[in-house]
């Protein structure tokens, strides 16, 4: 009987040990977090501490909106899955010819706008936002390429997805003459993520 209550001693006094460990490092990994709630979108955000995702790309449902400025895109990355994802950082993407294969030439840069990347738990159906840059040019340059899509590369995230663009009124966009392209980090809301 003392063996047991010695037993049991020992495994509450690693236990309280462990919790104390994993409250205080919990509490470090915090500092500075911040909730966000942007309409119907929420999401809970912290600093540059962006770990590795739980789900894969193909959780999630990833496309570009054109915005008045032809320059402009809005990224939205929706959480199609039935449970919640760690994402952050950027999503990377390439372009694609009509055949669906990537153009290597086309220099795609993750940049920190509107901020530094961020750690987000994305809710089943909620959506993620970044704003694109593209950098377009005409199709007589030898240095533009014409793409018809993306392949969407989540950061800290196994797998990808295509991602389709849009026109401002929402019908695909097969044609679009490209030199460059900058990505901007993935956010909870829409708000001020466009360049």
């Amino acid at each position: 009987m003392l063996k047991r209550i010695r037993t049991i001693g020992a495994a509450t006094a690693l236990l309280g040990g462990t919790l104390l460990i994993a409250g205080c490092s919990g509490q470090a990994a915090t500092t500075g977090a911040a909730t966000l709630n942007a309409g119907s979108h929420a999401a809970s955000a912290q600093g540059d501490d962006v770990s590795a995702s739980n789900c894969s790309a193909t959780d999630f449902e990833i496309k570009l909106q054109a915005q008045p400025d032809p320059s402009q895109y809005l990224l939205t990355m929706t959480n199609t899955s039935d449970e919640a994802c760690q994402l952050g950082g950027w999503v990377n993407l390439t372009p694609t010819n009509m055949a669906n294969e990537p153009i290597e030439e086309i220099a795609s840069k993750s940049v920190e706008i509107p901020g530094a990347p961020q750690h987000i738990t994305l809710e089943p159906g909620r959506t993620a936002f970044a704003g694109v840059h593209a950098d377009l040019g005409d199709k007589s340059d030898p240095n533009t390429y014409v793409a018809s899509g993306f392949i969407a590369t989540p950061s800290d995230m196994s797998g990808r997805v295509n991602a389709p663009v849009n026109s401002t009124n929402n019908q695909p966009v097969t044609e679009l003459p490209l030199k460059g392209l900058q990505v901007g980090t993935l956010q909870p809301s829409s708000q001020g993520v466009l360049f």
